[in-house]
């Protein structure tokens, strides 16, 4: 048996918790996808930046813009990233129309003729920048920045809110109850060796500088372009399987079965059954929603930091027995 019950059933937990948060992350990631969200925000976002949606809807027929789309056979694929620099550029040509880009008096008079909101908030950028093309381009891309991350913390707390949507479905549907987790942590060595080596694979393969979550090639803006894994994100075959190894609801529908046996199968017994389920389950499931809600970065430190200890801690104790 291990030297480290304590330390190894909490890094245990925290190994687990990981496991469910990064869970919540794909689906999450599997949801935006198929639903085109990012994509869907930042065209409602510039739209609401230019106040105009005809203007907006000239913006994303640009040829600038058209060729950010990813690939696809649905008619008016859209962006989910535009370039601030890119926007800029693509708002001047609109606005100095069939003349240069670098037409003051052309970029001046395209300013005037849009709706009085945009038009005084554009006339604003022009007289700053003295008239100058490329400064008012450059004024144009910050002003579109500042937008974007108001837009990033909007989209932020939608993921945060579908985040606990997606925990709370997770966590009843397998029946993860933090405290069963504990219980069987704590009695049941053989499962608390596996987890805690799974969780040494874990660190070990993604380094303690990096952050198994999804992340963007634009930053972390929601706005943002193709996603890609940072370390070893998604969930590996021997995780997977760990996960499928909890026991669930197999305990509970093993005394659901008991009890029709006695009792009969009818609607009342199926009822009682639940009801004692649920408040027998109630106390974890809420403790391991609010687990998940803290996110993949926050249990993947903290892994990293018990991994750490019980390193110290096996180091001391080797030391002392050689001596």
């Amino acid at each position: 048996m291990s030297g480290f019950p304590v330390l190894d059933v909490v890094i245990g937990l925290a190994f687990l918790y990981l496991l469910f948060a990064l869970s919540c992350t794909t689906l999450n990631e599997v949801i935006a996808g198929l639903f085109n969200r990012r994509a869907q925000m930042l065209r409602d976002a510039i739209e609401h930046l230019l106040g105009d949606k005809n203007l907006a809807n000239a913006v994303y027929q640009h040829p600038a813009i058209v060729s950010l789309a990813k690939p696809s056979k649905k008619p008016g694929s859209k962006p989910s990233y535009i370039p601030k620099e890119r926007f800029a550029a693509v708002l001047v040509d609109h606005l100095t129309g069939q003349s240069p880009v670098t037409d003051s008096a052309a970029l001046n008079d395209g300013i005037q003729k849009q709706q009085k909101i945009l038009s005084q908030q554009l006339q604003v950028l022009y007289q700053l920048s003295k008239g100058d093309p490329d400064e008012f381009r450059a004024r144009a891309a910050d002003w579109y920045e500042e937008v974007m991350d108001r837009v990033s913390g909007w989209y932020k707390r939608s993921v945060q809110h579908q985040t606990y949507v997606m925990a709370i479905l997770l966590v009843v549907f397998l029946n993860l109850d933090s405290i069963a987790l504990f219980n069987r942590l704590w009695s049941d060595s053989a499962f608390r060796t596996t987890v805690v080596e799974q969780a040494k694979a874990r660190v070990e393969a993604t380094g303690t500088a990096e952050v198994p979550v999804m992340e963007y090639t634009e930053g972390d803006k929601p706005d943002a372009g193709t996603p890609v894994q940072t370390g070893t994100a998604s969930l590996t075959d021997s995780e997977t399987q760990l996960l499928s190894s909890l026991s669930g609801w197999k305990q509970d529908k093993e005394r659901l079965a008991a009890v029709r046996v006695l009792k009969g199968p009818g609607y009342g017994v199926w009822l009682g059954w639940l009801g004692h389920a649920v408040g027998k389950h109630l106390l974890g499931w809420l403790i391991t929603v609010l687990a998940i809600s803290l996110g993949a970065p926050f249990w993947f430190d903290v892994l990293n930091k018990f991994m750490n200890l019980r390193s110290a801690g096996r180091a001391t104790d080797e030391a002392r027995s050689k001596a």
